[in-house]
């Protein structure tokens, strides 16, 4: 026994020696942190009649880029600037596909004027608030100008705002609906002067019903008090079919935290099935060289009749100048485009090399007002598309089968899970639309039939061909994956 307490003592003096040696802070070198969201500055509105303090945090790698990006323009910047950027970093990684990268343009709106720039009209009560319009009268003709002439800016605007905030946010979307392409408007104190955006937001639902666009609401643990659920009621009842609106109720969060958990989600919702821009979006450089020609037709498009070989001739797998695939396929007197994260696209023939978009497909499914897209092919293996006139962006034809065309039910048996191949994840063959998608998550491609059963796929600019072998039972049993005449591995369908 005495053996054993001596060696308790021994280590016990052992722990004391050892935590003595603890260094205290004032004897360790210490550096500050700097953690650099953005920059800060005071531009003066005319609008306003006084100076407002901006704040603007750019994407990551924005220097070297020479692509142009969507704005969320955000209320309320001293207290939600500088968590919403590193948000709208965290979503917008290309791993995660949630959203793209963004330009964050942030006002200050605190301080003692806070009442009277977020809200839209003076309150009976108090008499105090009112100026709303002003700010936003100032952010739509002064701040909006400002970031476009000095950055590189998509033609794609989202606003965002919080409690008063989210109120100016409505009261937005009461001006004008579609002057930004998406609202998230969280914890709105929509009781502001008896409930008077309520009924303005019922009647602009009434007066409009082409509303084409995007509402996220969330409330945090407020209750009915704040008037948003009866605004969630009359979306329900008024809302255009194409005004995709979405309400959370965040009963874990207060007034004060809704904003962490609300532009997360409201981002994520905004840019839901975002597409990739097809044109407008910046490039660095262009496959063609300058003495390619390039002709424009008039906006006024006529559609002409094309033989099937010329249709052919046209069609087949191109890659752009932003590394993007573009899939072209022949269908009755036009060609129809697929890639990724783009909606499927028509192109209507106006000349033997010279193919265009209808407006319809340029406002609903590219999000784009006031564009003219036109697809030329000067030559049998480029393809150059011009926006309003300028060339916008070019493309390669690449080398590979004739792609053809298989119907529904012929896709419906690759669709499975199939084994995964050495060091790699499990594989996901899926339905989406006229083609199928092979997954691997987070990363997809589309597979392009050239075959009953063969398709061709684009993986990083290197061309692969997958081929389904076919049991006894006509049930497919597995797919090779083949590369330049060789297979680089088999995979067994598992489902």
């Amino acid at each position: 026994m005495k053996t054993i307490l001596s060696h308790c003592a021994i280590f016990l003096l052992a722990c004391v020696s050892t935590f003595g040696q603890i260094p205290a802070i004032s004897q360790v070198k210490t550096d500050s942190i700097h953690l650099t969201t953005g920059i800060s500055f005071t531009l003066h509105s005319k609008a306003l009649g006084e100076d407002r303090n901006v704040m603007i945090g750019l994407p990551d790698g924005y220097e070297k880029s020479t692509k142009k990006y969507p704005v969320f323009y955000l209320l309320d910047g001293q207290w939600s600037f500088s968590f919403t950027k590193q948000t709208i970093d965290w979503v917008s990684r290309t791993r995660y596909g949630f959203m793209p990268e963004m330009i964050l343009v942030s006002l200050n709106t605190g301080g003692d004027n806070r009442t009277r720039d977020l809200t839209p009209t003076q309150d009976r009560n108090n008499k105090t608030g009112g100026g709303a319009d002003k700010l936003y009268q100032f952010i739509q003709e002064e701040l909006i100008p400002f970031v476009d002439k000095n950055y590189r800016t998509y033609n794609y605007r989202v606003l965002g705002g919080t409690s008063f905030g989210g109120v100016f946010v409505m009261n937005a979307f009461h001006r004008d609906p579609q002057f930004f392409n998406g609202y998230i408007s969280l914890s709105p104190s929509m009781w502001w002067d008896n409930n008077i955006l309520l009924d303005r937001t019922k009647d602009q639902l009434i007066k409009n019903p082409t509303i084409h666009n995007r509402l996220y609401l969330s409330i945090a643990n407020e209750g009915k008090g704040m008037g948003v659920d009866s605004l969630a009621s009359i979306l329900e009842k008024y809302a255009p079919n194409e005004l995709k609106w979405k309400y959370d109720k965040l009963p874990e969060e207060v007034h004060e935290t809704v904003s962490y958990k609300g532009y997360w989600d409201g981002l994520k919702f905004m840019f839901s099935d975002w597409q990739y821009p097809l044109v407008d979006f910046g490039t660095k450089e262009h496959l063609l060289s300058s003495n390619d020609s390039v002709t424009y037709g008039n906006v006024m498009h006529k559609t002409i009749k094309l033989t099937d070989d010329v249709l052919k001739s046209r069609s087949g797998l191109y890659v752009d100048s932003y590394g993007r695939t573009l899939a072209l396929f022949k269908a009755d007197n036009t060609l129809q485009l697929f890639s990724n994260r783009l909606p499927m696209l028509t192109l209507f023939p106006e000349t033997q090399n010279t193919f265009f978009l209808n407006k319809a497909q340029i406002q609903k499914e590219l999000y784009l007002r006031g564009f003219d897209i036109q697809f030329e092919f000067p030559k049998d293996d480029s393809l150059v598309v011009t926006a309003n006139g300028k060339i916008d962006f070019t493309a390669k034809k690449v080398k590979c089968p004739p792609l053809v065309k298989l119907s529904g039910a012929i896709l419906d048996k690759y669709v499975g899970t199939y084994s995964p191949p050495p060091q790699g994840n499990t594989f996901h063959i899926i339905k989406e639309g006229d083609l199928l998608k092979i997954t691997d998550d987070p990363n997809s491609t589309y597979l392009y039939p050239i075959g009953e059963n063969r398709f061709f796929a684009m993986v990083r600019e290197a061309g692969y061909e997958l081929e389904f072998v076919i049991g006894e039972l006509n049930q497919v049993t597995k797919m090779k994956v083949i590369m330049n005449g060789n297979m680089v591995f088999e995979s067994n369908k598992l489902n």
